[in-house]
């Protein structure tokens, strides 16, 4: 992947280009520091100055499929793996702070921007589901009505909607 400073040449260049060990599944950059979240074979947190990952985590998943720093709380962090497992970190610690495991497999994974503590996750079983991260025994909400699986979610700035795809 690349780092593209804004130009308004039409030949852009990447400011800086890192190479990953293995392939990557999604990206995503805090919302405060010079540092992106990248998934694949396992969670790596990265500065964007130096060559290697600051932190690496796996946590049984054969890949991690998506990843989302939290908007509020700058030191969480959420990713979803193949396993059918969602997993939550804080960057203060070296290990993962809390791993639960869905009956199916999450594709997509978004923080409420208003809600910190809340996320939503869009499934292979045709649902989004709304989890407090508080309380991860029972969701908080089922959103019903795909046709197919949900590969995507995204919360509006005001936390009050979310789009999905499928």
């Amino acid at each position: 992947w690349a780092l593209t400073a804004p130009s308004r040449r039409k030949d852009i260049k990447p400011v800086r280009t890192i190479l990953a060990p293995s392939a990557l599944s999604d990206i995503d950059h805090h919302w405060k520091d010079a540092q992106f979240a990248t998934s694949g074979d396992s969670l790596c947190l990265w500065d964007s100055q130096r060559s290697d990952p600051l932190l690496n985590y796996k946590w049984g998943a054969d890949s991690i499929t998506s990843v989302r720093f939290n908007p509020a709380e700058a030191c969480l962090l959420a990713s979803t793996g193949s396993d059918r497992s969602v997993c939550l970190y804080d960057l203060r610690v070296s290990v993962p702070m809390r791993k639960f495991i869905m009956s199916m497999k999450s594709n997509c994974i978004a923080w409420n921007p208003q809600e910190p503590f809340n996320f939503t996750l869009a499934n292979e079983d045709y649902n989004l589901y709304t989890y407090d991260m508080r309380n991860l025994s029972k969701a908080l909400m089922i959103h019903k009505d795909h046709v197919s699986a949900v590969t995507s979610v995204a919360y509006s700035p005001t936390g009050k909607e979310f789009v999905s795809g499928s």
